[in-house]
């Protein structure tokens, strides 16, 4: 730009210096045209009115004209009427040719003043020539024509030109020095402007124009200066708003996805991510089917933009695990505008819900069937001891022994529903005593040793030496030994082996851990069922869960008791080779 404007002023200078040069020499040159023709007009006059008759009768004239041409320094022709030369002051004039046919002598002779520029090919010189008729008596009878050289105008344009010339060479430095002096002047603040420009275009909002005035380009200045105050304003403004938008969205437990009507992914969540067990990068802009590869899902939202009528469903996710997710969806749109542009998504994760919903139906059917059992029972054999029909008292007792048993069941079945219910609301007492995990370990064998003696089971305890104590409820750290130990027993086949272990884990220095192993050699249980065995009612093998008696809500006990000490549990099982329950609890 700046080359374009030094250019510019340079021609523009130049072309002004020559065109006034040129005007100038040409009005020189027509004032002195102008000068010299009113001076020969003049001057022809005088000779015609003084001597023009005389000189045309007679022929002594040669002192006169001398005198009139030192006096006017003109050259003086007299021409007759035929065109014959007379007198002429530069020439002989018997040697000069007819004038008949020139063209001032013509104008002169028609009674108008004559005049001509030429070269003259006798003095051999460009000559401007003014010719005025000669009267004699009211007739024409010749002409008399002054002549002067146009050299010295020629010599005044030249020298003319050449201060033109010198002008036009004076023109160009100074034209240069202005010209490139206004460049830089105009182009330096256009520079920082751009300069300033682009870094603002490239986020630098606290670049600033340092130019004043209150020209056109100040004014330029000035505006850009406060557009970009406004925008770093704006920016830093919409930066705070998308760091707490963004916050929010990540901290927000559900999942989020924004596509627009093509489906295509505008924005998605970190909870959505982890739902949907999304591991890729760059998912904004992508067709939400190549980042869920669900047709259900895609089918639901077609189903939406088609019929613009929005609804809740659920739809199963199965990679990498079976997941149950509610799927909420709102539209998308302006408030001016009734078309959908997109579709804001939102996930829930069900999946635990849906698992409480089951085992909640489960666990009301088997409470119903376990409950229904031994009162069917009870209600059997006390309605055949009431009819009397029994004689043999021995049938009596024994009748009388099942209603026991079935009513035993019946209370332990019971106990275990309110103390798995008291666990779960944490509504039991919070107790904090000392616990000597040996002796409760013993207290728990001895309690169970008519039972293991019956199958002929070997039980055998290992203890570590100096083993830290317990901090929490000792009662309950029995039952959970008393429900682990009893299920070994139970499940373990006669002549069956029972292994008891409790050692310290961790620094003393800091806090240590306790773990606690039962384990046996006994069925074992199948790795699919595993991760259902502390649900409440879950058996195995419910046919062998019957025959050996129980309630089945014994491991969900022990898991709660657990999880009330700050604990955790772990189980490695193998069929036909046994189970190994670990507890790991925390000392303090």
């Amino acid at each position: 730009m700046q080359r374009k404007i030094f250019f510019n002023v340079v021609i523009v200078l130049l072309l002004g210096v020559i065109i006034c040069g040129i005007f100038s020499a040409r009005i020189v040159e027509r004032n002195l045209v102008n000068s010299i023709e009113e001076s020969l007009i003049i001057e022809s006059g005088l000779v015609r009115e003084l001597v023009g008759e005389r000189l045309i009768d007679s022929n002594d004239t040669g002192d006169y004209i001398n005198k009139i041409k030192q006096t006017t320094n003109t050259r003086i022709t007299i021409i007759d009427v035929r065109g014959n030369v007379i007198i002429d002051t530069e020439k002989d004039h018997s040697t000069m040719e007819n004038h008949a046919g020139r063209p001032e002598f013509i104008a002169a002779l028609s009674g108008e003043l004559g005049k001509s520029k030429r070269y003259s090919s006798t003095l051999e010189v460009d000559l401007m020539y003014i010719a005025q008729p000669i009267y004699k008596d009211g007739s024409i009878i010749g002409a008399v024509r002054l002549a002067k050289p146009l050299y010295q105008i020629n010599v005044l344009l030249n020298k003319l030109y050449v201060n033109v010339f010198i002008a036009v060479i004076a023109g160009i430095l100074i034209a240069s020095l202005l010209g490139y002096k206004m460049a830089v002047n105009i182009t330096k603040p256009i520079k920082e402007i751009t300069f300033t420009a682009s870094r603002i275009a490239k986020g630098d909002f606290g670049k600033r124009i340092n130019i004043t005035g209150r020209d056109e380009i100040g004014i330029l200045a000035d505006s850009i200066n406060d557009m970009a105050s406004k925008l770093n304003d704006t920016i830093m403004s919409l930066q705070d708003k998308n760091t707490k938008l963004e916050a929010i969205m990540s901290s927000v437990v559900n999942g989020i996805i924004a596509i627009d009507s093509a489906e295509r992914v505008l924005f998605i969540n970190n909870a959505a991510e982890r739902l949907l067990n999304i591991t890729g990068r760059d998912m904004v802009g992508k067709h939400l089917l190549q980042v869920i590869r669900n047709n259900s899902l895609d089918n639901y939202l077609k189903t939406i933009l088609q019929d613009k009528k929005f609804f809740d469903t659920e739809i199963t996710i199965d990679d990498p695990v079976e997941k149950v997710l509610k799927f909420y969806t709102n539209p998308i749109k302006q408030t001016d505008k009734s078309d959908i542009e997109g579709i804001i998504i939102t996930l829930q994760d069900i999946t635990e819900l849906r698992k409480l919903e089951r085992m909640r139906t489960e666990f009301v059917a088997n409470v119903s069937h376990e409950l229904k059992t031994p009162l069917t029972s009870i209600k059997g054999f006390a309605e055949t001891l009431k009819m009397g029909d029994i004689e043999d008292k021995l049938d009596t007792v024994r009748f009388l022994n099942i209603i026991e048993d079935e009513a035993d069941r019946l209370y332990r079945l019971i106990n275990d529903i309110l103390s798995l219910s008291e666990l779960e609301q944490r509504k039991v007492k919070t107790v904090k005593e000392e616990i000597k995990v040996e002796k409760t370990i013993k207290q728990v064998l001895s309690m169970l040793k008519s039972q293991s003696e019956k199958k002929n089971i070997e039980i055998t305890l290992d203890v570590q030496e100096g083993l830290d104590n317990l901090t929490g409820d000792p009662d309950q750290l029995k039952q959970m030994l008393i429900n682990l130990v009893d299920n070994a027993i139970k499940y373990t086949p006669a002549n069956g082996k029972v292994l008891v272990e409790a050692y310290n884990l961790g620094d003393k220095a800091s806090q240590g851990e306790i773990l606690i192993k039962v384990k046996d050699n006994g069925i074992g249980i199948p790795k699919q069922h595993i991760p259902r065995l502390f649900e409440r009612f879950y058996r195995v093998d419910k046919a062998r869960s019957r025959t050996v008696g129980g309630t089945g809500l014994g491991l969900a006990i022990v898991k709660h008791i657990v999880i009330l000490f700050n604990g955790k549990i772990e189980v490695e099982s193998e069929v036909g080779k046994g189970t190994e329950f670990r507890i790991i609890l925390p000392t303090k």
